[in-house]
């Protein structure tokens, strides 16, 4: 494919959904590192992260610093090549692409039904979900809270409205055919690799929710062109060390200090179809 049509593709993918942009820029810059540094950390505090309008090349032009639409600063590191004016001035023009369109995420979703005839709907979700996210939280025990943050249970709030933003990622979400939102899925970007991340409200646990968004996160993981993800749990965390197990995946295993880090290695494994194509349900 000509450099012309590569650059019209990658702007069509960031048209098409926000978290798209980071893995656009990686594309179109090659092997780089990637931050996106929020103007407010998750605990609410200023962060000082900004960037010149017009965006700016520095370090002999191998760090490139882009103006988040989204507050904060896009920082792209690639210390064995400079960057040309021309990667520079594509890469701008796919941020203020996306500063154009605005917040935005597909909205296809799919119904399906669990073992004991409870149906349930899988989608994407975004910060529009923030009231429904804490209203859960607040349904999750301190042991299922303190399971996932892996810190003060008290502080988990806090962090949900960088979780659900398009820019650190992408999140899935379960709803009750009531609309209750149950459990949340998160596939993060971190630097160079990438994590995933379940909260599955304590009522609704051990139904198979957590396994379907772990299955699906990995599907959009192959999709963005990730060599791996991973999870941090803790050792106690049966559910999560299972749902890793059963991705059928070569898995590394790393244990610092009661923590429980969960390698799965995506290089050469097939796209993944998801669970309801090959069930032979439908999306909607």
């Amino acid at each position: 494919m000509d450099t012309p049509a590569r650059v019209l593709g990658l702007a069509t993918r960031t048209a098409l959904d926000a978290a798209e942009l980071p893995l656009a820029l990686r594309q179109l810059l090659g092997r780089c590192t990637i931050h996106s540094l929020p103007a407010v950390s998750p605990t609410g505090r200023p962060t000082g992260a900004t960037a010149p309008v017009e965006g700016a090349l520095e370090e002999g032009d191998t760090v490139m610093r882009l103006r988040d639409p989204h507050g904060g600063a896009i920082t792209v590191e690639r210390p064995y090549l400079p960057f040309t004016p021309t990667e520079f001035a594509r890469a701008r023009a796919l941020v203020e692409l996306d500063a154009r369109l605005g917040p935005r995420i597909p909205r296809s979703q799919d119904v399906l039904t669990l073992p004991e005839g409870n149906e349930i709907t899988v989608r994407r979700a975004d910060q529009g979900d923030l009231e429904a996210a804490r209203a859960m939280h607040d349904r999750c025990s301190d042991r299922t809270l303190g399971l996932r943050y892996h810190g003060p249970v008290g502080d988990a709030g806090s962090y949900l409205n960088h979780l659900l933003s398009p820019r650190f990622g992408r999140t899935l979400a379960v709803e009750t055919a009531s609309g209750r939102l149950v459990a949340l899925g998160h596939l993060l970007w971190d630097g160079d690799e990438t994590e995933v991340a379940l909260l599955v409200e304590d009522d609704w646990q051990r139904r198979g929710i957590g396994s379907e968004l772990l299955d699906r996160l990995v599907g959009l993981a192959l999709e963005a062109g990730c060599e791996s993800v991973y999870a941090v749990t803790q050792s106690s965390n049966t559910g999560m060390v299972a749902a890793m197990r059963g991705l059928n995946l070569p898995l590394d295993y790393q244990i610092e200090e009661g923590t429980l880090v969960i390698t799965a290695r995506l290089t050469g494994i097939p796209a993944r179809r998801p669970r309801q194509q090959r069930a032979g349900r439908t999306e909607r």
